[in-house]
């Protein structure tokens, strides 16, 4: 097996990775977004911030795969 071609099948394999846990991570942005709306006080914060941090996340995870 030729080194280029094993090279480029592992950098495919990364970006298909990189952008299943950014889905991830938009989907936990998204579910605790809903959440936020129906929690309480404190609790909502926490969930709030959890979701800002994942946004953080994802943001970054997506500059990284269209670079």
């Amino acid at each position: 097996m030729d080194t280029t071609k094993a090279k480029e099948q592992m950098a495919e394999a990364s970006q298909r990775f990189k952008a299943g846990v950014t889905g991830v991570f938009y989907l936990v942005t998204i579910l605790t977004g809903a959440v936020v709306l129906f929690a309480p006080g404190r609790l909502g914060l926490v969930f709030d911030l959890i979701a800002c941090v994942c946004y953080i996340a994802v943001t970054a995870l997506f500059y990284e795969l269209t670079r």
